[in-house]
């Protein structure tokens, strides 16, 4: 996959593929594992340049794109750029918004069905334990090692909103007073801004998840200012009129 990235990114250097959006897009292609995402211009030329990338690729290193399993995603393109895609690629076409390794992908707020796999993730979890019976030294750890991270991961990517994190702060909260899905007000001996300080300076250590979320996402940005070489960290512009193409 270094291959595969090594031969856009001399594409891009060159100049080769089209401007996304009013800036340059540094490092327009994603890389996980045997997976690749990569946003580009709906141009012909564009799209039959990154056609021949990916032929050389499959002669250099004797690896087939399973066009079957690649997807591509027009955001802002005409029917004509459509049929154009199909013609070239031949791949199936899904619509934007869309999901990409369970995280949903957006140009706008998620909507609450988007986030509600999240809010039923946590609140499914705690029927499992049996909370009555753990003190409430079990419960916290409980709260910070498992109802806490569950929303770590699509919290790397996007921003929950509020009401999300504040469904999820009640199921950690009814959990860690009562040991329940649910808990009544007499029953929180603290203020929950209390639970989330620090135990070196009183509190219970419980992760502040919107701080958490924009320290997870202040990192991409951290990462590309000491080190913009790298080739994997987050595009930061939003490409105007593209097609995301899955291999």
């Amino acid at each position: 996959m270094e291959v595969l990235n090594a031969l856009i990114l001399r594409a891009e250097q060159d100049w080769l593929f089209s401007q996304l959006g009013s800036n340059a897009i540094t490092f327009r292609a994603s890389f996980y594992a045997d997976d690749m995402v990569i946003f580009i211009k709906p141009a012909r030329q564009d799209l039959l340049l990154l056609s021949s990338i990916m032929e050389a690729f499959e002669q250099i290193s004797g690896l087939k794109t399973n066009k079957e399993k690649s997807k591509a995603t027009p955001i802002n393109c005409s029917e004509e750029e459509v049929q154009t895609i199909v013609d070239i690629f031949g791949c199936a076409v899904e619509a934007f918004p869309c999901r990409y390794l369970g995280v949903p992908l957006s140009n706008r707020r998620l909507h609450r069905s988007d986030e509600q796999p999240i809010i039923d993730a946590v609140s499914n979890r705690i029927p499992t334990w049996k909370g009555n019976l753990l003190n409430l030294a079990g419960r916290a750890t409980l709260v910070s090692a498992t109802l806490s991270a569950i929303s770590v991961y699509i919290s790397i990517v996007v921003c929950l909103s509020p009401c999300a994190i504040d469904c999820i702060d009640r199921s950690r909260r009814a959990f860690l007073w009562a040991g329940a899905q649910t808990v009544a007000g007499g029953k929180c001996k603290v203020a929950w801004r209390m639970v989330s300080i620090p135990k070196e300076l009183g509190g219970l250590g419980i992760i502040d998840l919107r701080r958490l979320g924009v320290a997870l996402r202040l990192r991409w940005e951290y990462l590309r200012r000491i080190d913009p070489a790298r080739s994997w960290h987050a595009v930061s512009s939003r490409p105007e009129r593209a097609v995301r193409a899955f291999f």
